[in-house]
């Protein structure tokens, strides 16, 4: 049988696991979605190169991917 101080120890590592574990997915999802902006932002450049995008174009197709991507 463990006492309370055993208990309680081991209550605060599981909870100490449980956080490094969170901010892992975090951070996981951070970079995924980093990853995706990254590569939508490309296409959309990509194909604008492709038919002559002018410069402010590249800005609002650069302005509209980031808030599609925020907003998922």
């Amino acid at each position: 049988m463990y006492s309370m101080y055993q208990v309680e120890l081991m209550a605060r590592q599981v909870h100490e696991e449980c956080l490094k574990y969170s901010e892992m997915c975090r951070m996981r999802r951070f970079a995924l979605r980093r990853s995706r902006m990254r590569s939508t932002l490309r296409r959309a450049i990509e194909e604008g190169l492709r038919y002559g995008i002018e410069p402010h174009e590249v800005e609002r197709e650069f302005n509209t991917t980031l808030q599609q991507v925020t907003s998922r």
